[in-house]
């Protein structure tokens, strides 16, 4: 069972924030991908996603490789138990 910080879904999402959407601005946006970032960590924060569907979607979403983006989240993870994350090869290029 993977352990998450306290306070998890907001300290991902501002670091994803400032690091993938920097010039958006929450209020005006119209980003499908800055909504859709949110949503997805929400969705793992919720228990609805695995690890690897997490970080897969968010690669996706932010444009960026799964071994990054598992670099950035895993800082925020207290515990993966018995899990070991293996990020796949990336199609971004």
């Amino acid at each position: 069972m993977i352990h998450t910080t306290q306070d998890f879904f907001n300290k991902v999402v501002k670091e994803v924030r400032a690091k993938y959407f920097e010039n958006e601005n929450h209020g005006t946006t119209t980003n499908e991908n800055y909504f859709k970032t949110t949503k997805i960590i929400e969705d793992f924060n919720n228990g609805c996603l695995t690890y690897r569907q997490l970080i897969g979607r968010l690669s996706k979403s932010c444009g960026d490789t799964t071994g990054n983006l598992h670099t950035l989240v895993k800082k925020h993870i207290i515990s993966f138990g018995s899990y070991e994350y293996k990020p796949k090869k990336s199609l971004l290029k």
